[in-house]
């Protein structure tokens, strides 16, 4: 009899596997920790639900039960069924949903800056056009100020020319000028030295005519 309990129990501990390993509950929505091996011991906890993170102490492949220890501090043994190895599907599923609602929102996020930025693109194109046509109107002013310039310029040098021209000019009017009242002065010295010269010339002749001219005798009856 002895030798028969030893032997079971050798067993018992070559099935028990001290795994220490992390597990999950499966989606079986609640399920309850008892104190042993077998539905007959006492629950020490009601149900673990869906998802739970679990430490697995021991695996009794023949008794099917796995001894467990929650993050609560909760141990005891549940089915080894209701363990697997991965994240179950439903928590899967909820985690995929809160990254879809994070991805969602920053998609909404996303979107809203890229509107931000094409409204932005829109008001530096409009800056840009703007820009342009202050740029070449400015370029048109210059070229408007340097064709005025440029005529300026050469009014400027033809008003110059002009001064000069007409100061040359004045010089020689001066000098007509003073040529002409040279010249009637002269030619009034001339016409006075003609009048006097034919007054001369007159009385000259008239004396000549005079001695040259035979007197007539006086009559003696006047004697």
């Amino acid at each position: 009899m002895r030798n028969t309990t030893s032997a079971l129990l050798l067993m018992m501990l070559s099935a028990a596997t001290a795994a220490q390993e992390t597990g999950y509950i499966t989606d079986k929505l609640f399920v309850p920790v008892r104190s042993g091996q077998g539905s007959e011991y006492r629950i020490v906890h009601r149900g673990i639900p869906t998802g739970t993170q679990l430490v697995v102490n021991e695996v009794n492949e023949e008794t099917g039960y796995s001894n467990i220890t929650t993050a609560g501090g909760t141990e005891g043994w549940i089915l080894s069924r209701y363990i697997m190895q991965e994240v179950p599907a439903a928590i899967q599923l909820e985690e995929l949903q809160a990254q879809n609602a994070v991805l969602m929102g920053d998609e909404d996020s996303l979107r809203s800056q890229l509107v931000e930025l094409q409204r932005s693109e829109a008001d530096m194109r409009a800056s840009l056009e703007a820009a342009q046509t202050e740029l070449s109107d400015s370029r048109n002013e210059l070229v408007e100020v340097r064709r005025v310039s440029a005529n300026a310029l050469e009014l400027d040098n033809n008003n110059r020319r002009l001064t000069e021209e007409m100061e040359v000019i004045k010089s020689r009017v001066e000098v007509l000028q003073a040529d002409n009242m040279r010249l009637q002065a002269k030619a009034d010295s001339d016409s006075f030295l003609n009048g006097a010269l034919a007054v001369f010339l007159g009385v000259i002749i008239t004396l000549l005519v005079r001695a040259l001219w035979p007197q007539r005798k006086r009559s003696s009856g006047w004697a």
